[in-house]
């Protein structure tokens, strides 16, 4: 499997991990809607798509407000970047800007490096 396409076999599965632990586990004990946000606009440029501003939102599982907030922080802060809008229906799409494709692909290297090692828990916890 070629680099890329393990970052976004990692990005997809950590998205649905987190929808069913949400789904499984009281909702309102987890909220990191940046996170989802950067995974699903990850997992578009993979597949050299944009996200809708609306889709986006309810797929991110927030209130509108929040999801549209924490979108801002991402364009503020240069992750992500905005597509003009098309002309026929005005949707807003969100892309990855190079800067958070390149942040999101060093995080999935490092994911995937701590994987093939088989992580670093063990630090963690004391033996007897």
């Amino acid at each position: 499997m070629q680099e890329k396409e393990a970052f976004a076999a990692i990005a997809q599965s950590e998205f649905h991990s987190r929808r069913r632990r949400n789904s499984l586990i009281r909702h309102d004990l987890f909220a990191e809607p940046a996170w989802d946000i950067l995974l699903l606009l990850y997992i578009a440029h993979h597949r050299d798509q944009t996200m809708e501003v609306g889709r986006l939102c309810t797929a991110v599982s927030v209130a509108p407000t929040t999801a549209l907030r924490w979108i801002g922080q991402l364009l503020d802060r240069g992750l992500a970047k905005h597509l003009a809008p098309d002309s026929a229906q005005g949707d807003v799409h969100i892309l990855l800007s190079p800067c958070g494709i390149e942040e999101m692909e060093r995080y999935l290297r490092d994911f995937l490096h701590r994987e093939r090692l088989g992580g670093d828990l063990d630090r963690y916890f004391h033996k007897p």
